[in-house]
């Protein structure tokens, strides 16, 4: 598992230079949150999103220069139009421009394909920064061309990071239970389909799983699917519940009916707690089959 904080995942993903981002989960808040203080950084004079050098200060104001922001229920392809106007014209206050889409999954099919071709051939100025709950809205060619970076739940450290971007959302940090998950996972999803196949593989368990007997088999048969992203996919998962959010459709509203919020705020912990011992390099198989052991408890006395 790719797990590191966000601090230095943003200076990772600035050593990798790459000119288009895709920040993702279930949370948009969340999501907006992190991809705005990578923003900061990329600006900042200081690259750490300091909050205290002028471009920070200008990114906080809205007025930097360089920073577009983008963030609407509908992005035509007018909208799409200027954002191709722009990248027309040169830097002001830095050697980058950077062209935030918040919400991209709202950008409808003709503007995708007006964006493409900017996207598929950058000029060395201009950075693209997207966020989405909803991968599958975007087009395949889209996504294929971005470096997806998943967001997944902040711990201590990291709700300090971003609490000044998170604040802006209207939703206060600590909404989030205390764990040590770190910020941000990279998955490549342009090269396999290992999300989407392990999501699927965690719905279909879950809904299996309604005894302490189900347990072994369950944990049996899961050999080929992604151990790396598991626990990350799982907790995405429990989080759209929280959340009330309905990025997995009829799935996520089946699992509702099965799993309360005081259930599933037992739950996240869980997670957690099995995050820690899967980077202790405890055997997989161990931590699966107590975690689904003590999900399966926790369903059956949170009615």
């Amino acid at each position: 598992m790719i797990a590191i904080t966000s601090t230095s995942l943003y200076k990772q993903l600035k050593l990798n230079k790459h000119h288009a981002y895709l920040f993702f989960s279930s949370d948009k808040f969340l999501n907006e949150a992190v991809a705005l203080n990578f923003v900061k950084s990329l600006v900042c004079a200081n690259g750490t999103a300091c909050n205290n050098c002028p471009m920070c200060k200008q990114f906080e104001s809205s007025t930097h220069p360089d920073v577009n922001i983008l963030k609407q229920n509908s992005i035509k392809v007018d909208d799409v139009s200027k954002i191709i106007n722009k990248l027309n014209t040169k830097p002001i206050a830095g050697e980058i421009q950077v062209f935030v889409i918040l919400d991209a999954d709202t950008i409808n099919e003709t503007a995708q394909n007006k964006l493409l071709k900017s996207i598929e051939e950058p000029n060395n100025s201009s950075i693209f920064i997207l966020t989405t709950t909803k991968t599958d809205k975007l087009l395949p060619t889209i996504l294929s061309r971005l470096n997806k970076v998943f967001v997944g739940q902040p711990n201590k450290q990291d709700k300090l990071h971003i609490a000044n971007e998170y604040a802006k959302t209207g939703v206060d940090i600590n909404f989030y239970p205390d764990t040590d998950c770190l910020l941000t996972e990279a998955i490549n999803m342009s090269t396999n389909s290992a999300y989407s196949t392990t999501i699927d593989t965690i719905f279909n368990l879950l809904f299996a799983l309604s005894t302490t007997a189900d347990i072994p088999r369950a944990v049996d048969g899961m050999e080929e699917f992604d151990k790396n992203i598991f626990l990350t996919c799982l907790q995405d998962i429990f989080l759209s519940i929280l959340n009330n959010n309905n990025k997995y459709g009829d799935r996520l509203n089946q699992l509702k009916m099965m799993y309360t919020n005081k259930a599933v705020s037992h739950i996240v912990p869980l997670i957690d707690e099995a995050y820690k011992k899967q980077i202790a390099n405890v055997n997989f198989y161990f931590i699966l089959d107590n975690l689904l052991f003590n999900i399966l408890k926790e369903r059956f006395l949170c009615k």
